[in-house]
């Protein structure tokens, strides 16, 4: 690998994370579930006489999810920092051209040029009833429904997740992973908190879902090439 692509290498992966996590909130399991979240999110508060302590309800609940996200998807981090941790020694040029092949089967599948069933959710989730009124029980809430997305944002999780493992550290790996949630909630959220006026652009989403996941998975596509390139010259 060339000195100015390994100089590179660490800011690129976080903007690639921070894009799959954009990616992941146009899945079919986020996107379309938005008015669902709406309501758990807002609830009936936002209508009360006191708007203020109704819109500092929300402001709490979207803390909480946002800490779930986080949490969640941090902790994947760790495991996948751990993985990388244990093929340290490996040759990094090999190691980045294992990760871009990878990157570019997923970004395949991701952008559907074929289809595989995703990893199953955990079968206790779906067990799970949380309604989200408080900051912890929203950060619970978080927790569960990120779980419960695992069959539909398989390929683009995995991506994220061997991108983490190849910077061969457990802190690199939690924050790789910390950014891939923060791509993935914060523009969920915002839509979430200003949904009544964001309808339109909730639409425009979804009636351009399949384009904008395949233009996501092209960049993925893209990136893992550039892994291989970098690494073979």
């Amino acid at each position: 690998m060339s000195i100015a692509a390994a100089a590179i290498l660490p800011q690129a992966t976080f903007w690639a994370m921070f894009a799959g996590g954009l990616v992941a909130f146009l899945s079919p399991c986020v996107l379309p579930m938005l008015p669902v979240y709406t309501l758990y999110l807002v609830g009936e508060g936002s209508e009360t006489a006191d708007r203020r302590a109704a819109w500092q309800g929300v402001l709490k609940r979207s803390l909480g999810l946002l800490l779930g996200f986080v949490t969640l998807f941090t902790l994947l981090g760790a495991g996948a920092g751990l993985l990388g941790e244990a093929f340290r020694n490996i040759d990094r040029g090999v190691l980045n051209i294992v990760t871009g092949a990878l990157m570019i089967v997923f970004g395949l599948w991701t952008a559907d040029f074929f289809h595989w069933k995703g990893v199953k959710a955990p079968a206790w989730v779906g067990r799970v009833k949380v309604k989200p009124d408080g900051f912890f029980s929203a950060a619970l809430f978080g927790i569960v429904i990120a779980l419960s997305w695992t069959p539909c944002l398989t390929p683009i999780l995995a991506n994220a997740l061997i991108l983490a493992a190849s910077s061969a550290t457990v802190g690199q790996g939690m924050l790789s992973l910390a950014v891939f949630a923060l791509g993935l909630s914060l523009p969920m959220l915002l839509i979430m908190a200003l949904y009544q006026g964001m309808k339109d652009v909730v639409v425009w989403l979804r009636d351009h879902q399949s384009l904008l996941r395949r233009i996501g998975g092209v960049l993925m596509i893209a990136y893992g090439l550039w892994l291989l390139i970098a690494a073979l010259t």
